[in-house]
């Protein structure tokens, strides 16, 4: 049987429990579902009483479900807060309604809370499930599952390092510097524009040596990207769908899974290597890829579409040229999602956030006694570091420069990648892993709508730790030039950037954590250079796309059909 294109959440909300049986019946048992899909209790009371328990069942108890194919189970997402938790095991069978085949998700193995529960499911149009309810051996429920509009989440980082040995570095380099020749679909090792939600990703060789104690610190292979789905789902479309090319350039690495290991081993090493952000900035929270590209062309096909009428003349009635679009993007079917406003965060996120933004103020409320005596002191130690810190000299090669500049200026964006050593001692490790901690509330929360602190030309950047806390990373994603993205910081938030880099071995010498620093413009440029290390692998899903023209697409579509005024219509037009 075909599949029902309307079949869609709403309308199965307004069945009755006979009709939601008829249609389990007709319809194909489908493939096995993978990843996050929004779950909805189908309750078969009358579409409104229906939506309601619907709507307080998500609310209070069940958000969905994830798949994990490779392990051949699933997650229910509990709570308000969305918990992964409640775990099943999913397989291939007979239906005990009407003995043929769907997907059984069977609880008795898995779970002692929900031992007596199996599930079953079928596909009744594509990327979306009726499924069935039991308990023992009687149907009590139906629920949906829909894949097709996944619960919208934040963009995440994720990152996977890896441990070189001395002896492999140069097959590594090799690899690598290979993949940036061949540059385009054929020669990257891993084919990032065929994973799901990828904004940016890179591949970068983090040299070895040695730390201030004089003892040894590896290189190592680094993976990172930012990406519109969770760490783990992603681990496993990266196994599903790059695993040559993971050998190609993890092989070398310590333990990892030789070739033809299964899948699931494949991504239990990814998640082993995987390297938590200690702070993670996103240029506009809750902007997903998918977002970007179909307002990019959005905004193509109008402009498209006023050339070819001529534009519009000096006098013409900004009102009446608008109307004239929207009857444009009405009558293109693939326009049609422009006449919908962007999705809120949904429940789960928005509650996290919250949680988060108000929890940690909350927390912080326990410290307000020592304060008064931790802060000075605190400070004082501080001021003695700093006397005893040394600048470093060192000025970048001819030919350093040169392989950063190779991985530069191929598009409006650039990748930025540097490495360096944790001043010696506990005070500074300490301070940095408060500073960063800080930092990561502040992009979550302040600086969440295209502006750091002045700064507008980030896409996303990341800092964390490596090494047992002895180095740190820092990559970022930015517009225009490498001297530009420097200028632009020093000019805006020097003070921010001595408060985090100024914990860096040979930063240029500060005062007070934010004074001096970075305002010697020349010092600072050497020294970002010196750490910096070519990101000769990287990859972006709109590179001809700067932040302002992303959110000047978000505010035309936002414009589009939304109430304007004369005035607000005119300016409206201008953005195009």
């Amino acid at each position: 049987m075909r599949h029902d294109p309307g079949a869609d959440v709403e309308q199965l909300l307004a069945l009755s429990g006979p009709a939601l049986d008829q249609l389990f019946r007709a319809s194909p048992a489908g493939g096995v579902p993978d990843g996050e899909a929004r779950g909805t209790v189908l309750p078969a009371r009358g579409a409104r009483v229906s939506r309601a328990l619907a709507a307080l069942t998500r609310l209070t108890a069940w958000q969905g479900k994830v798949f994990d194919p490779p392990r051949g189970e699933l997650r229910n997402l509990l709570t308000p807060f969305g918990v992964a938790a409640v775990r099943a095991r999913v397989y291939r069978g007979p239906s005990w309604f009407d003995d043929k085949e769907c997907t059984v998700l069977d609880y008795s193995w898995t779970s002692l809370l929900a031992h007596r529960v199996r599930d079953e499911i079928r596909e009744v149009a594509p990327g979306r499930y009726l499924g069935l309810v039991y308990w023992g051996r009687r149907k009590i429920l139906h629920f949906a599952l829909d894949f097709t509009d996944p619960p919208a989440s934040p963009p995440r980082a994720v990152t996977v390092r890896a441990v070189v040995p001395a002896d492999r570095v140069a097959d590594v380099q090799a690899v690598l510097t290979g993949a940036a020749r061949r540059k385009g679909a054929a020669g990257e090792p891993i084919p990032f524009a065929e994973l799901t939600g990828v904004h940016f990703a890179r591949l970068v060789l983090v040299p070895g040596g040695n730390d201030l104690a004089g003892g040894e610190v590896p290189a190592s292979v680094v993976y990172m990207c930012e990406v519109d789905a969770s760490p783990d789902a992603h681990l496993a479309d990266l196994a599903r769908k790059a695993d040559g090319g993971l050998g190609e350039v993890f092989g070398p690495c310590e333990g990892f899974p030789g070739g033809g290991a299964p899948e699931a081993e494949l991504i239990a090493w990814l998640r082993a290597h995987s390297v938590p952000s200690a702070a993670f900035y996103v240029n506009t929270a809750g902007r997903r890829l998918q977002q970007i590209q179909q307002e990019a062309r959005l905004r193509e096909a109008i402009e498209d579409f006023l050339d070819r009428r001529g534009g519009s003349p000096p006098d013409a009635d900004p009102m009446a040229v608008r109307a004239d679009i929207q009857r444009f993007v009405t009558g293109r079917p693939d326009l049609a999602w422009a006449r919908t406003p962007v999705p809120p965060p949904d429940r789960r996120t928005r509650l996290r956030q919250a949680a988060h933004r108000y929890g940690v103020p909350l927390a912080g409320l326990a410290l307000a006694p020592v304060l008064p005596f931790a802060v000075p002191a605190w400070a004082a130690l501080l001021r003695l570091h700093e006397r005893r810190d040394v600048p470093s000299r060192e000025r970048p090669t001819p030919e350093h420069v040169a392989r950063l500049a190779a991985c530069e200026d191929f598009a409006a964006q650039n990748p930025f990648t540097a490495v360096g050593l944790v001043k010696a001692g506990r005070f500074r490790r300490a301070t940095l892993t408060g500073l960063l901690f800080a930092v990561d509330y502040g992009a979550r929360h302040l600086y969440n709508r295209g502006d750091l602190a002045g700064v507008k030309t980030i896409h996303f950047a990341r800092w964390l730790f490596i090494d047992d806390k002895r180095r740190v990373i820092f990559a970022s994603n930015y517009d225009g030039s490498l001297e530009s993205y420097m200028d632009d910081f020093i000019d805006k938030v020097a003070w921010g950037l001595n408060a985090v880099f100024s914990n860096g071995h040979g930063y240029p010498r500060t005062r007070w954590l934010i004074g001096g620093g970075a305002r010697d413009e020349q010092a600072f440029k050497y020294y970002l250079r010196c750490h910096q290390v070519p990101t000769e692998v990287w990859y972006s899903a709109y590179d001809t796309l700067t932040t302002h023209h992303i959110n000047t697409n978000a505010r035309v579509r936002a414009g589009l059909f939304a109430e304007l005024g004369p005035a607000e219509t005119q300016a409206w037009l201008a953005l195009l």
